[in-house]
């Protein structure tokens, strides 16, 4: 990029021109990217993404008040983008290696449940008791609302059965189950 095009970019940005925005937001974006990862410690790297980083990177490029955005040259503003990147890096490096609030050498993968109830396990994915007890109550709700005609249809539904199988169980014609589906969904606002 000439001087000319680059000091246009920079004229836009302190005027707040989303294109020369956008513009330098993709000709840079992989220089703050490169700096991130080349800063970013081995055991940060599965909780934070480096597109986090870039982003807060943005931001504070975008914070300076426009007196203060005086690039001279593209390399001046790479340099202060991976500055600025390597900050944004070591200050979570700080936080989660130096304090003891966010200690990351504190953390305990919790173990897998082996059926012995005084250990936790993971979480799996069945719906907690609270859950399974307010979607019951919406479930009578529902059914108090509609036919009892359509209890039997819906009932297969949610258990997972097929329109045919349906159809075939319970008696009624595949049209049938398609419009008591359809007047369920008309009735749920779907």
């Amino acid at each position: 990029m000439d001087s000319q095009d680059f000091n246009h970019l920079v004229d836009g940005l302190r005027r707040g021109d989303r294109a020369a925005m956008a513009d330098l937001f993709e000709r840079y974006g992989g220089v703050i990217r490169a700096a991130v990862r080349r800063n970013l410690h081995d055991r940060l790297r599965t909780q934070f993404d480096s597109l986090d980083f870039v982003q807060d990177v943005w931001a504070s490029l975008l914070a300076l008040p426009p007196e203060r955005c005086t690039f001279a040259t593209p390399e001046a503003l790479a340099g202060f983008l991976g500055r600025v990147a390597r900050n944004k890096v070591a200050d979570v490096f700080r936080q989660r290696f130096e304090s003891q609030k966010y200690d990351i050498a504190r953390e305990v993968v919790s173990p897998v449940s082996d059926g012995d109830s005084n250990r936790p396990g993971i979480p799996g994915r069945d719906p907690t008791p609270s859950l399974a007890a307010i979607a019951a109550e919406r479930w009578d709700g529902l059914l108090a609302q509609l036919p009892p005609a359509y209890h039997p249809i819906l009932q297969m539904l949610r258990d997972g059965f097929t329109y045919d199988e349906i159809a075939a169980v319970t008696g009624v014609s595949v049209r049938t189950v398609n419009r008591v589906v359809g007047r369920l969904k008309s009735y749920l606002g779907e």
